[in-house]
This record gives C-alpha cells, sequence and structure tokens, in this order.
C-alpha cells in the first residue's frame, strides 16, 4: 500500500476546457487566482462523443447549428483557440492534468478552466509545478501536478461545490440493489 494520502481536499476527475501558459516567478508570486462569471464562452471544442452513434450525430449537428448563432451575437473569447479538452483532476489545494508541452518542476503556471459555458463561470488559477510525469500512451503528452498558489475562499469554494456535484453525480449512477431479488 501507498504512502497515507497527505490531501487536505477531495479531488473530481473530469473533462473541461482549459488552458496553461507559463508564467515569470515574481507574476506567479503576484496573482491571486479568481472567478469570472457571466457572459457565455465560444469554443471549438466538442464535448465528448455518447456511445449512441444516432445520438452522437444529431448533439453534433445541434452543436453545430447553435455554434453559428451564437457567432452573430457574441464575441470570440480571445484565448478559447488555445483551449483544449483533456482528462484534468481538481482540489481545492491542486490540480494535475494532461499538457501538450512539458513543463519544469518550480515553474509558475496560468490555468484558465471553464467550469461551465453559460453563464460561464471561468477560473483563473496559478500554480507552481510540483510534478510532471511523461505519458508512454500518448507521445508528446505530459500528466503535470500543481499546487495552488494565491487561492482564495470564494475560488476554493466554488471548486469544491464543483467536486461536491461530480461526486454526488457518480453516486447517482451506482445502481441500488434489486430489493425483490435475494
Amino acid at each position: 500500500m501507498k504512502g497515507k494520502d497527505k490531501r487536505s481536499h477531495p479531488r473530481a476527475s473530469t473533462l473541461m476546457p482549459f488552458q496553461v501558459q507559463r508564467l515569470s516567478r515574481k507574476e506567479g508570486e503576484e496573482l491571486n487566482c479568481r472567478l469570472s462569471e457571466g457572459g457565455i464562452v465560444i469554443e471549438d471544442w466538442l464535448p465528448p462523443p455518447v456511445e449512441d452513434e444516432k445520438l452522437n450525430l444529431w448533439l453534433n449537428m445541434l452543436n453545430a447549428k447553435l455554434d453559428y448563432l451564437i457567432s452573430f451575437t457574441f464575441p470570440r473569447s480571445e484565448w478559447a483557440d488555445s483551449m483544449w479538452v483533456e482528462p484534468l483532476n481538481i482540489s481545492g489545494g491542486g490540480m494535475s492534468l494532461i499538457a501538450k508541452e512539458q513543463f519544469d518542476i518550480g515553474e509558475f503556471l496560468e490555468i484558465r478552466i471553464v467550469l461551465q459555458a453559460y453563464p460561464s463561470k471561468i477560473l483563473y488559477l496559478f500554480g507552481e509545478v510540483v510534478r510532471v510525469e511523461s505519458k508512454p500512451d500518448k507521445p508528446g503528452r505530459f500528466t503535470i501536478g500543481t499546487k495552488f498558489m494565491g487561492m482564495n475562499e470564494e475560488v476554493r469554494n466554488e471548486i469544491i461545490k464543483f467536486d461536491f456535484n461530480k461526486h454526488r453525480e457518480r453516486l447517482s449512477r451506482i445502481k441500488k440493489p434489486d430489493s425483490n431479488s435475494h
């Protein structure tokens, strides 16, 4: 058995759009995490496919039509082009994510995460890289572990609320045993 888990916050694993960029040490030490709400986030990423092929085609068609209509109404986010969707694991104290580039331990990062597209909830997180592992099954991808810096209660509470909702979703999917079977 591995050593005792020393994390002080529960963690949620999920897929969601995010962006990562390097910061100088000075920038990383001076910035505080924040939450941006309101408006709409317009991006080109597609949600993960569903197993039913016909339903998947239908949802992608509706998504394309909505994107077309929305593009006439709302300006495009200046950073949406650089967002990608990969598995990530987040808690109130830090996160791990799969990045398209390698970072070094001790580097400071800005991580933007879209919690929901409408009304938008975007987390602006700042963290120090504490772990880097290459992904043998995904060449050119790296698992990056970060410890949040400049965290405040508003943002931490939003992450914890998100984590709680993810756990509640998982529990609701667990099939309860049939009371009639013995």
